[in-house]
């Protein structure tokens, strides 16, 4: 038991390491708390599925978040050359396939609370919609 114990940790600090190291996921999930208070709770309560993603495979790991009960949301990072355009498509193939989900995009040309690499955010819709009831944000 102490081995495997051992390795969940060892695997755990890797993961950290491998955020860190690549984009502050804590400083950016600090950064929108005001907007989006929730997210930095999951964050560090490792309840957002994270996945650097290939373009094609979104639809896969959309399934797997679909059926984890682990996972409040999922992230999936692009290459810094993927546009805004291939995002929004991702997030409306993931809508039409799962009306039970939301699907937001993000990118770094955007500015403001964006991300700093595109990436595609998965949530459950009846979830985000009870969150954001909680503090009161309404659609514009």
């Amino acid at each position: 038991m102490n081995a495997r114990n051992e390795q969940e940790q060892r695997f755990k600090k890797e993961k950290e390491q491998r955020f860190k190291k690549e984009v502050d996921w804590l400083s950016y999930f600090e950064s929108i708390k005001h907007i989006c208070p929730w997210s930095l709770r999951a964050y560090m309560t490792d309840k957002i599925l994270y996945v650097k993603c290939n373009k094609g495979c979104e639809m896969s790991f959309t399934a797997a978040f679909r059926g984890s009960k682990l996972h409040e949301a999922a992230m999936f990072e692009y290459d810094m050359d993927t546009d805004i355009d291939y995002l929004y498509s991702v997030t409306e193939q993931i809508e039409a396939k799962y009306p039970e989900l939301i699907a937001f995009w993000s990118h770094p040309s955007e500015g403001d609370q964006n991300t700093e690499v595109p990436v595609v955010i998965v949530q459950d819709r009846a979830l985000l919609t009870d969150l954001r009831k909680k503090i009161g944000y309404t659609d514009e």
